[in-house]
């Protein structure tokens, strides 16, 4: 992806992607930032360098929920957000994984565990119950994983 060479048609791809909040605007602002003709810091960045930045922004939200200043939660849960696509992109610009494929897994992995609601065999009438069947359920998962077949 590149980005527009004129500096007006830079500020209107940065007025277009703040008017459209979602995460595909985020998304294509992440990809802009590592285009050839974006952000040099950004572009440099490698996977490796990524943890400390997920786990700063991480404390930042726990501090944020932690003092009950709901603007400050907002502020530090997009950080947060950012932080996750950012990371997610540069595995995915390394070749490490896909979006899709991070996608497909978390959507297997959580309609696998709540089959209270998706309807799976296991039932579920308050947050104790739930919470065996999920450990059950890693269980299962962390056998198949092992060699058997099944499973997530």
């Amino acid at each position: 992806m590149s980005i527009p060479d004129s500096t007006d048609d830079r500020r209107a791809l940065g007025e277009k992607l703040k008017a459209n909040p979602g995460f595909g605007s985020l998304l294509r602002l992440i990809d802009t930032l590592l285009s050839d003709n974006g952000c040099p810091w950004d572009r440099e960045r490698k996977l490796e360098d990524c943890p400390e930045y997920v786990e700063e922004e991480l404390r930042e939200v726990i501090e944020a929920i932690k003092s009950g200043n709901d603007a400050e939660l907002e502020e530090e849960l997009g950080d947060l957000i950012f932080m996750v696509a950012f990371t997610a992109k540069i595995a995915e610009k390394e070749g490490r994984v896909t979006l899709p494929g991070m996608f497909e897994r978390i959507l297997n992995k959580m309609v696998y565990r709540h089959p209270h609601v998706f309807g799976g065999e296991m039932d579920a009438e308050n947050p104790d119950q739930v919470l065996a069947n999920w450990e059950e359920l890693k269980r299962k998962e962390k056998k198949s994983k092992d060699g058997n077949s099944g499973g997530c």
